[in-house]
């Protein structure tokens, strides 16, 4: 059932009927994520810290894993554990909102576990560059 319009408001949405729609619960961040948050806590402390689950365009409802929207920076950590990301449909969405973003003026870095496990400072690095300039 599509919400009739102006009728959102808030964190629940109200329909005729007065019945109440809850917003859908946050995911938790996974291991690749939580990793690298700690490394740029651990390494980065004087740089500004990044948001997590930004949204980034006007209408869609697409995120980055971290962001700094000042300098419009992203990451993205790329699971490979064949998750929705890994399907045709998850790869498509993907690549739209790639697309878009760079659209609308975002660089954005994706990174894999490996680089996470295997290049850590390298990876760091290469984000503090951007969020510097």
């Amino acid at each position: 059932m599509a919400l009739p319009q102006g009728l959102i408001t808030g964190r629940t949405a109200r329909l005729p009927g007065d019945l109440k729609v809850r917003p859908k619960a946050a995911q938790a961040p996974s291991k690749l994520e939580e990793g690298f948050a700690n490394l740029w806590r651990v390494h980065c402390a004087g740089l500004p810290q990044p948001v997590r689950e930004h949204r980034f365009h006007a209408t869609r409802r697409w995120r980055f894993d971290f962001a700094w929207p000042s300098q419009k920076v992203a990451v993205e950590m790329e699971g490979l554990g064949g998750g929705r990301h890994q399907r045709r449909a998850g790869f498509i969405n993907d690549t739209e909102k790639y697309n878009a973003a760079i659209m609308c003026g975002w660089r954005v870095l994706r990174f894999t576990g490996d680089d996470l496990r295997k290049r850590p400072l390298q990876m760091i690095e290469q984000v503090a560059a951007m969020v510097r300039e």
